[in-house]
Formats: structure tokens, C-alpha cells, sequence
């Protein structure tokens, strides 16, 4: 079969054999494949470069006996800056672990691959951003998935006293328990989640909250994603101890 081209996002790069690697590449087009990158652990390979995560490129790809194979790549953006600092190094691998879990086979994965373009690109270039990166992201792709609402701030009791009650409902799961519990957020935080839930992609990772604000919305939105995906994220819980 004649090589095709395809742009997508690394992003999880593993060792395989001794020489080669395969590559988890998220595409608009064709979701979540897996390429084999052959011997680019070799010492000089011309590949070599095309083979760490994060990066955003331009693939030309060969199909063998069903399998993806690397013939040549171009890289568009390397977000190579993720690698500057523990925070953003974890919270890419966070962003990976959740895009590995939930775009493949998935209707939604251009919305998916749309938002991780962003979101590691903004997270290369805004490092004192990171938990704010963090929880736009979760959110968002809680959005794209159709698991959130748009929160409504109106009600008298609860514009007095800037608190508002928001519910987690994750339905139920087979063995009878109810999933579903209440959270109290400051108000800037659920202003937060509606505009993280709506707003146009460009400036998902634009806004600003001071540290308290941050750690809310990192606590809730982590809480909401390991119970729709039925998968317990903790991979910042290692900065607790930095």
C-alpha cells in the first residue's frame, strides 16, 4: 500500500524491541493509532528526532499487514518547554493518560486532538499556569465527552453568600451505588467552569485565578473526571511533596 500522510499529536512515545518504538499519535481524521517507529534508538537515526512525546508533526506512514509503520515526519511544533519543569512534565502526562483513555474508537476525537493541540502548546509556553492548564483541560474534554452543564449563577441564596452548591452526578454503576455527591465552589469557580465548558478554543487557557481558586477548580474537576471515566487521577498528587 502506498505510504499516506497524516498530522497528529505524540503523545505517548514506548520503547519496543531494542531499536524501535511505537508511538500513540492522536489524529483529527483517523483518532487514536499506533505507529512503529523503526530504529530510532539507534545512535544517528534520521528518525530518531520524530520520536518524543508532546510533539505536533506531520507524518508520512506506510501500512503493513494492518500495522503503521514510520517512513518520514516533519515537526510542526515540539513543545519541547514541557520538559523545562516537573509541573509541566506531569501535567502532560496527566493530559496523555486521559486522551489514551478516552479518545480511541471515539466519535469525538477531533474535538479531542483539537483540544490537546492547545493544551500542550499553552502548557510549553505558560509554565506558571499549569494547574489552570490543568483544569480547563479536564473540563473541557468532560465537554466534548457530554458530561457537563452550564451552571446557573442567578439564584438569590447563593449570589449572597458567593458559594454555590454544585452537584456530581455520575448516574449509577452496576453494582446499585449511587455516584453522585454535592460540592460547595466559589463563585469564580463556577464562573470558571461555564467559560471553560463554552468558550471558543483559542482562549480556553487564557484566563487567570489566584492559587485558591486554582486549587478548586483543580480538586473538583479531577473528582468529576475519575468518576465519568471510572479511573482515579492522581498523577499531580507527586507535586504535593516538591
Amino acid at each position: 500500500m502506498d505510504p499516506f500522510n497524516c498530522r497528529g499529536l505524540i503523545i505517548r512515545s514506548s520503547e519496543y524491541k531494542e531499536k524501535d518504538r511505537l508511538l500513540s499519535v492522536l489524529t483529527a481524521d483517523r483518532g487514536l493509532i499506533t505507529i512503529c517507529a523503526k530504529g530510532v534508538s539507534k545512535p544517528g537515526s534520521s528518525l530518531g528526532c520524530f520520536s518524543m512525546p508532546y510533539m505536533l508533526c506531520d507524518f508520512v506512514v506506510t501500512i503493513s499487514h494492518g500495522y503503521y509503520y514510520l517512513k518520514d515526519a516533519s515537526i510542526i511544533e515540539s513543545n519541547s518547554k514541557i520538559m523545562d519543569s516537573l509541573e509541566q512534565m506531569t501535567v502532560a502526562a496527566h493530559i496523555s493518560s486521559c486522551l489514551m483513555d478516552c479518545t480511541l474508537q471515539s466519535e469525538n476525537a477531533k474535538d479531542a486532538y483539537e483540544l490537546a493541540v492547545y493544551a500542550y502548546y499553552n502548557l510549553a509556553n505558560n509554565k506558571d499556569k499549569y494547574l489552570l492548564i490543568y483544569s480547563a483541560f479536564n473540563w473541557r474534554l468532560l465537554t466534548i465527552a457530554g458530561f457537563t452543564v452550564i451552571y446557573d449563577l442567578d439564584d438569590a441564596i447563593s449570589k449572597s453568600t458567593h458559594k454555590y452548591m454544585i452537584n456530581i452526578s455520575g448516574g449509577e454503576r452496576g453494582d446499585g451505588n449511587n455516584r453522585a455527591f454535592n460540592r460547595m465552589l466559589e463563585e469564580p469557580s463556577v464562573r470558571a467552569l461555564n467559560f471553560f465548558a463554552t468558550c471558543d478554543l483559542k482562549r480556553l487557557f487564557t484566563s487567570s485565578a489566584d492559587r485558591n481558586i486554582q486549587e478548586e477548580l483543580k480538586g473538583f474537576t479531577t473528582d468529576y473526571l475519575s468518576m465519568h471515566f471510572e479511573k482515579r487521577y492522581d498523577a499531580l498528587s507527586v507535586l504535593n511533596n516538591l
